[in-house]
């Protein structure tokens, strides 16, 4: 099969790209109309509140092979991502970012794929939209989830990447509630491959990703993926629970071993260390069912759709296949 043969999928997340949606599409559609006969361009609109939606209700009138996902509400850029994959159809499915990843790599990317890696995701050189607390923290967070959480979490690793359709099934059949697509993409195990890329800015101004949103990004991962914080609250609570323990043992031994005793010294302290006890030990159970209820929870939908919209431009040699409307997927 040569490469104007395969089928190639491009998935992007859309939130409020009003301004860049157009730009971005036309790039995309141009490089793939001209390197391969059948394509898909798969946008998901991620709860836009300005024209985003409007804009590209416009491009499916103009330009062919184009779908729209719009979901029910926003549920982050993960989400979005995966209510993409799950409705793509192409042999090779390229995900990419519109505000940062150049389509001009997309050939180079799948050529690579065909040759044999079922994954080839990208690395940044550069993170201009980390601020200086995010840099800082950044190889921290990194060494905790490689060398205490034992997970494979490439440094920098980016969005932009390129599944063979044999990787997209395995990263299908994960429902964490955790989503982050570098981090699934290393636990289904199959050949990867690495590429360095600069990303752009279509934008064209300075956007910086401040520390909060680093930091939920970053409990997210963790509690998606492991239960070792929790676990370690359930062992620092008994500890604790412990420790109170042998003090309300040294207490009494001092109520009957020494002759003189501070007045209501020895009830304040038993009232204190009862105290700190029970509210340990309680702390360690729930750390135990918060984390039972955490692997429950993931039964439940992902995302909601509430409209799916095909282009209405076709031509014999590229066609989109995909037209009916999905309301809900799991």
């Amino acid at each position: 099969m040569g490469p104007k043969d395969c089928f190639v999928s491009v998935v992007a997340p859309l939130e409020d790209d009003g301004a860049i949606v157009e730009g971005f599409l036309t790039e995309v559609v141009g490089i793939l109309a001209e390197t391969y006969s059948t394509y898909e361009v798969l946008l998901v609109d991620d709860g836009s509140q300005d024209d985003t939606v409007a804009k590209v209700e416009g491009l499916l009138e103009r330009m062919e092979c184009i779908r729209l996902i719009r979901l029910s509400r926003h549920y982050g850029q993960e989400i979005a991502i995966s209510a993409g994959l799950d409705s793509v159809i192409g042999d090779y499915v390229v995900v990419m970012l519109p505000s940062s990843d150049p389509p001009a790599l997309i050939p180079g990317l799948v050529d690579r794929a065909r040759r044999g890696a079922d994954i080839v995701f990208g690395i940044r050189e550069n993170r201009p939209t980390d601020s200086l607390a995010v840099r800082a923290v950044g190889p921290l967070f990194y060494w905790y989830c490689r060398r205490i959480l034992r997970l494979n979490l490439p440094k920098n690793a980016a969005v932009f990447r390129v599944l063979s359709r044999k990787a997209l099934n395995a990263l299908l059949q994960i429902r964490d509630r955790c989503r982050y697509l570098p981090l699934l993409s290393g636990r289904v195990g199959y050949t990867t491959e690495t590429f360095r890329y600069v990303p752009g800015n279509r934008r064209g101004k300075k956007t910086t990703r401040d520390f909060v949103d680093a930091l939920n990004l970053g409990i997210d991962i963790v509690t998606g993926s492991s239960r070792h914080p929790l676990r370690f609250v359930t062992w620092l609570g008994t500890l604790a629970g412990g420790l109170n323990g042998l003090y309300t043992v040294y207490i009494i031994s001092i109520y009957f071993f020494k002759d003189q005793v501070a007045e209501g010294w020895t009830t304040l302290s038993l009232q204190s260390a009862a105290m700190f006890f029970f509210v340990f030990c309680i702390l360690a159970v729930l750390s135990e069912y918060i984390g039972h209820i955490l692997a429950e929870s993931e039964q439940r939908p992902l995302y909601h759709v509430l409209e799916e919209r095909t282009s209405s431009v076709h031509t014999p040699e590229r066609r989109n296949v995909v037209a009916e409307s999905v309301s809900e997927r799991r």
